[in-house]
């Protein structure tokens, strides 16, 4: 297994996999001038810091949508949603930590990626921005207690074999470490997932999109307590309305806070 105890290892790997040429700071330019476009004072995104008139469509829009994508970052409201969660509820923007972060959005991975006091480690299955290792969470090679805390936001739904990859949440984090997960999920119902249903176009219609393999209901809750973590659930509609309106939030998003005993 990889020992996360060996700094120039992760450096080592991060050097190894980190995509050449000029991506990164041509997306930054992209993405600056584009956020210029719509400079304002009514809505802000916490994750890059700019305020504009309004969020747009998707990545590739200008069109207005409320709770719709930042201009300046490409968060979209689940990010802003657990950014603001990890700066009010944890301590990971204070103290020194070792993160691992699951197949990050780059509108969070620019951010935790510079932070000086976090050791910041990043998987995923494709070699994406800020990524250190190439690695599947069903199956990692890391060693037992090894981080502070985790990020895992909207991936379990795509690992059919779910169970084991918390199982590795659990397993990689230290004693007394904190996980903040989160799912699509439905609090009205039984998690509903069919094995035999496989195609993309059946997945996308039975579970919304067409790389997740099930919807989660409020029993998600039993399997992170299977895995052995203590549950803190924080409730997408418990949100401030003034909060929501100024960072383009739903209530759809809830989060689950884990703690590792």
């Amino acid at each position: 297994m990889t020992n996360l105890g060996d700094r120039k290892t992760f450096m080592d790997i991060r050097k190894f996999l980190k995509p050449e040429g000029l991506l990164r700071p041509f997306l930054e330019v992209v993405l600056f001038f584009r956020g210029l476009m719509f400079i304002g004072t009514k809505i802000h995104c916490p994750c890059c810091g700019w305020s504009f008139r309004y969020f747009i469509k998707s990545g590739n829009s200008l069109k207005r949508r409320d709770c719709g994508y930042c201009p300046r970052c490409n968060s979209k409201a689940r990010h802003r949603r657990n950014f603001l969660y990890l700066k009010r509820r944890t301590n990971l923007f204070q103290d020194d930590l070792r993160l691992l972060h699951v197949a990050p959005k780059y509108s969070l991975s620019r951010v935790f990626s510079k932070l000086k006091k976090l050791d910041y480690i990043a998987i995923g299955l494709q070699n994406d921005l800020n990524i250190t290792a190439l690695m599947d969470l069903s199956k990692t090679s890391f060693s037992s207690n090894v981080v502070d805390c985790i990020v895992c936001i909207h991936v379990l739904e795509h690992i059919e074999t779910d169970r084991l990859a918390i199982g590795e949440l659990y397993r990689v984090l230290k004693p007394g470490g904190w996980a903040v997960v989160s799912v699509p999920i439905r609090l009205d119902q039984i998690t509903y997932e069919d094995p035999t249903i496989t195609s993309r176009a059946d997945r996308k219609r039975e579970f919304n999109e067409k790389d997740h393999v099930r919807i989660y209901g409020y029993d998600f809750e039993d399997r992170l307590k299977d895995a052995g973590f203590e549950v803190e659930k924080n409730l997408g509609t418990s949100l401030d309305p003034n909060d929501m309106r100024k960072y383009g939030l739903m209530d759809d998003e809830t989060i689950f806070h884990l703690t590792k005993p």
